[in-house]
């Protein structure tokens, strides 16, 4: 083992600390003044570290070794180290650099906000679809305009019976069924029905759709009058007015418990005092077949309290009191408006009765069109009202003239001479004539300015086209879907503004014929 080789000294540096002290000791290379200057600069190279890290890049400076420090440094002559400066490429460099995250920033806030948009354009969309189809599918009607679950003035408004009785269509149809099948049912009014069938009325219903009530049973037909007295927003006797009729039905005394109950059904709003008439004297109608149907007084007034949102003893006692309370209600069958093909009727007060039902009808009809809730049954239905309308209006028109020649040929005229005779039957053709003569004179008037105002309809659509097919300014372009609604709703409001012209250019010719024969009447007699 070698004991002055380098490697013995490093694992074993205590046992040479002495030698080497010995050696520093007697090393007469270097003076005090050396050893001095180069503690100073080890000192001066930990400041600048301590510096450099504080600074970063900036204070980089040029360093030189220990080696030049000790060459170069002299008491006379003492350089200063020059910072570290980036060259202008570098700088350039880095500008662009920058900038091109700013317009990254930039870029992303811009899309940030056209996302937002496009969100906005697709919630506009989709609502403006939902919308479409509300109009153009039927069974949105009954969510826009439904029966079931509105007030009761709106519920006659939409469903209203139009021969004059104002109470909803479903009632009184589900009334007139019981009163013809349902008398005789045991257990009526207490027995419920399926209510996956009573949904389903009630939503035909509310779709305007064309129900026969004969394909079901009674139950499920006393438990839609249920249900649709249970959907009532208000209580049939109104909120105001309830807690005074619990109190009246409270009274022992006949007579005066009916005085009460007269005073609080004439304070009901009409509506509802005719809607609560015809179900009273329903049940009470149901209540004189109680051997049949084993369903007395008390019986329905403990099955239908909480329909009528009220105790049975007040129910009780409006049933004792029917007769009473409304004497000029009397339960008669609803007889709808005809369809078409149907025969049309011959006398002048049943063709004025059904003239009165279409009209109604057609009332009914232009009211769901303005809220744009028509369907292709309903204007089908539309034409044929109308036409059938303008049928009843010529047939009264003729009944009437008919009327008129039979009572002047009934009616007894004095004995008149012959030549006095001749003379009046020859001044009552010259009449006639005259009469004729005018009327004809007046039609021809109407023809020609109905010709003219052809003519320049067909010079104004000959002036549209030729616009048409010239050239057309560019237009920004749309996308297809947004046009395709456009194009829907526009559609469907030219066809709405077709009917109601028709309906006005109907009315004009006819008040038109009808001041012409006036005219020529005046005309006849001067």
């Amino acid at each position: 083992m070698d004991f002055d080789s380098p490697d013995v000294m490093k694992d074993f540096p205590g046992l040479y600390a002495s030698e080497l002290n010995k050696q520093c000791n007697n090393d007469s290379d270097y003076s005090d003044e050396n050893e001095k200057v180069l503690k100073k600069d080890i000192l001066i190279g930990k400041r600048k570290e301590k510096k450099d890290k504080d600074k970063g890049y900036a204070a980089l400076e040029g360093e030189s070794s220990a080696d030049e420090n000790f060459k170069s440094r002299s008491p006379s002559k003492t350089k200063k180290a020059k910072p570290f400066k980036f060259s202008t490429k570098a700088k350039e460099k880095r500008d662009k650099s920058r900038e091109k995250e700013k317009d990254l920033d930039k870029k992303k806030d811009r899309d940030k906000k056209n996302d937002k948009k496009q969100d906005k354009e697709k919630v506009k969309s989709e609502k403006t679809k939902k919308l479409k189809q509300s109009i153009d599918e039927t069974a949105d009607i009954g969510d826009i305009l439904p029966i079931f679950g509105a007030s009761l003035d709106v519920a006659v408004e939409r469903s209203r019976c139009h021969d004059g009785v104002d109470i909803p269509l479903p009632i009184r149809e589900c009334i007139d069924y019981v009163e013809t099948v349902g008398m005789s049912f045991e257990g009526i009014y207490k027995i419920s029905g399926t209510k996956s069938k009573v949904l389903q009325i009630r939503k035909m219903y509310n779709q305007r759709g064309n129900i026969n009530l004969n394909d079901y049973d009674p139950p499920t037909v006393t438990s839609l009058v249920k249900t649709y007295l249970r959907d009532l927003p208000e209580p049939l006797f109104t909120n105001d007015l309830l807690i005074r009729f619990e109190e009246a039905g409270a009274i022992l005394n006949l007579n005066t418990r009916e005085k009460h109950l007269k005073i609080l059904v004439d304070l009901l709003p009409p509506h509802n005092k005719t809607l609560l008439g015809w179900l009273i004297t329903h049940l009470h109608n149901v209540s004189l077949n109680e051997k049949c149907n084993k369903m007395n007084k008390q019986a329905i007034s403990t099955a239908l309290n909480h329909t009528f949102h009220c105790s049975s003893r007040l129910l009780h006692a409006l049933l004792h009191h029917c007769l009473a309370l409304f004497p000029t209600i009397t339960i008669a069958r609803y007889v709808p408006p005809l369809e078409s093909g149907a025969k049309l009727p011959e006398e002048p007060p049943e063709i004025e009765t059904e003239l009165k039902k279409q009209e109604s009808l057609l009332t009914q009809i232009h009211k769901e069109m303005n809220v744009c809730c028509i369907s292709k049954q309903r204007e089908e239905l539309l034409w044929e009202v109308q036409r059938i309308i303008t049928q009843l209006k010529r047939k009264l028109k003729t009944a009437n003239r008919d009327k008129e020649a039979v009572e002047k040929v009934e009616a007894p005229e004095p004995e008149a001479q012959p030549e006095e005779a001749a003379s009046e039957e020859e001044s009552e053709l010259d009449g006639s004539v005259a009469l004729l003569k005018f009327k004809n004179e007046g039609l021809l008037l109407l023809r020609d300015s109905l010709l003219k105002d052809i003519q320049a309809e067909r010079g104004q659509i000959a002036v549209l086209r030729s616009q048409i097919t010239g050239e057309v300014p560019p237009v920004a372009m749309v996308p297809n879907e947004d046009l395709d609604e456009v194009m829907d709703l526009f559609l469907k409001e030219n066809q709405i503004l077709q009917i109601k012209k028709i309906n006005l250019v109907r009315q004009i010719i006819e008040e038109q014929e009808m001041c012409i024969e006036l005219r020529a009447q005046i005309l006849a007699k001067s």
